[in-house]
This record gives structure tokens, sequence and C-alpha cells, in this order.
């Protein structure tokens, strides 16, 4: 390489490192196309003239991140740090209405469940002002399963994770256009359910949930403590009796076990929402969950493929990795 070589490989340098000028500025400058540009950054790395030191905060979770993505072959772990599990919650949902934000195109069609984890991410989303920095137009939010009412006055943090109400509440701070599933989420007998997956509103709304490009899930346990389990005593027990069959875990009430498999069950066959296949074909399945009770069933369900980008905290993802 000449002088005259080194002289525009350190002008082309200076003026994207110490200039901040983009490549496509640069090329406009000196005349020349971007491709330029871009081998001359590349030659100037691999000639010395550049050395990148990356200084990363001492507490993060990219090695523990990759390694997770590496093991699960899934698309990408979000690992936020935590000390404990009791900040691990709202630092989650924090990071997870940071990933819609970042991932919402305009005119996609996304995906949302119930549950108590939604309900934080929907919070989340407002408390840290997302809605403003937006510029997509026309996303539609879809719920992917029915509506449930608990039996009990004072559930009133699960009557507030519906997943109707949260769809039109991520709608609004998306700019976005909401759709509303005007059916239960379980139905007891099986005649009605099919009556109502006839009804062209339904229909139509469980076919625009199969057709979207992201949907976010929380993952539940099989437990008396799980949003599934505490809608009514009906419930309660069929989940114990679930787990007792060796259940693991349930995404949108599909149950699986420790592979992974879906579980054959009661439930299963009196719910109204995308099947075990539909939610596979949705291309980025987004679960949000963390917690030592919660390993086994987010473990499972990477297992089986039912999330392909996991949202947790450090803790759970040690965990995982452990496994």
């Amino acid at each position: 390489m000449g002088r005259n070589d080194d002289r525009f490989l350190m002008k082309i340098v200076d003026m994207y490192y110490k200039q901040d000028m983009s490549q496509e500025k640069i090329a406009k400058r000196l005349n020349v196309s971007r491709t330029t540009i871009s081998r001359a950054l590349a030659r100037a790395k691999k000639e010395g003239f550049v050395k990148i030191l990356i200084d990363f905060p001492a507490e993060n979770s990219i090695n523990l991140e990759k390694q997770l993505e590496e093991k699960y072959s899934i698309k990408e772990v979000v690992a936020v740090t935590s000390k404990t599990e009791e900040v691990s919650g709202d630092l989650v949902a924090r990071e997870a209405a940071s990933y819609l934000a970042r991932i919402i195109k305009s005119r996609m069609i996304l995906g949302v469940t119930w549950g108590r984890t939604m309900r934080k991410i929907v919070d989340a989303f407002d408390s840290i002002q997302i809605s403003g920095s937006l510029k997509v137009r026309g996303v539609q939010v879809v719920p992917m399963l029915g509506t449930t009412m608990p039996d009990t006055a004072d559930q009133e943090d699960l009557r507030l994770s519906y997943s109707s109400l949260l769809s039109n509440q991520i709608a609004e701070m998306v700019h976005g256009i909401s759709y509303s599933l005007p059916a239960p989420m379980y139905v007891r007998n099986i005649e009605a359910k099919e009556i109502l997956l006839k009804e062209p509103q339904i229909a139509s709304v469980l076919e625009k949930a199969r057709n979207c490009q992201a949907g976010i899930f929380g993952i539940g346990t099989l437990s008396e403590h799980s949003s599934l389990a505490a809608l009514d005593k009906e419930k309660t027990d069929l989940v114990l009796r679930m787990a007792q069959r060796g259940g693991a875990g349930e995404i949108i009430g599909r149950v699986f076990d420790e592979e992974g498999k879906q579980i054959p069950n009661e439930i299963d066959e009196h719910l109204i929402g995308l099947n075990f296949e539909e939610i596979h074909q949705i291309p980025n399945r987004i679960g949000v969950a963390f917690g030592k009770e919660k390993v086994k069933a987010i473990h499972a369900a990477l297992k089986g493929d039912w999330i392909n980008i996991l949202i947790t905290d450090s803790l759970t993802a040690e965990a995982l990795a452990s496994i």
C-alpha cells in the first residue's frame, strides 16, 4: 500500500469515526461509491488503522444471552441484569416493552395473549413513554385467545388482563388498530364451541391471529398459583391433574411436558384460540417469563420450540444455562 492509499484510508477513518459522518455522506464528499467507503473501512481495520475497544458496563448479560441462544438454537435472548426476583418483574416488563417497540413495523400484525405478565408489559409500555417515539402506522393488534371471567370478585388483576382489553391498549400506544375476540377462552360444551367458531367475527379475528408476524406470550406453570388455575376451582383441579400427568408448563392454555411436547388434556379441547400447530407457525414467538418456579416451564417451552425469542432476567438465564 502506498502513501496515497494510506492518506485516503486515514481521511475516511477520520471522517467516519471522529467526525461521525455516515458512509453515504463520505462517499459524496470524496466522489466515490459507498461500497468503496465500506471496503476502505474494512481495510483500515485490517491494516491496524482502527482498533476497536469494547468496554461494556461491568454488569451485563451478553455472554449469558449468547450461551442460551446457542444452547437452544433460538433467535434472541434478552436477559436483563437483576440481583433479586423482587425487582425482576418491572425490569423484565420494561425490557419486553422496549423489545416490542424495536420490532414493531408499519402494518404488521401483532398477536397478544392475556395474563399478569402481559398486563405488566402494557403498564411498562406506558410508563417509559415509548409511544411518542414510534413512527409506525397501521399496526394491527389481535388477541390469540378468547376471554374468560374469574369467579371471585377479588381477582381484579386478572380482570384487567383480558387479551381483548390489552390488545386495545397496545393498539392505542402504537397508533394501530385493535381487534376484539368476542368469545370466551373456555367453553364447557364442545358443540357450543363449534357454533362459536363459525361466527364470522370470531372466525375472522382468529384467522388474522394465525397470520401475525409476531406473538408475545407469558409462560405459565402448572400450579395452583398460575393464572390459568386461578380462574376458578374447576380449572385449578384440571391444572393440578395435568401436572401429575407430566405437564411442565403452558402457553395460551396449551399444555406441554418437559420435552416441550403437547399433552392432550381436558382444557385443550374446550379452548377458543390458536392451537399447537398455529402457534408454531408464528415467525417471531416471544416468551416473557422469569423466576425459579418458571425455569422448568421455560426450559420445556424452549425445547419444544414454542418460543424462539426469550425475555427474562439474568437469574433465570443462569438457571437455564446450568440445566
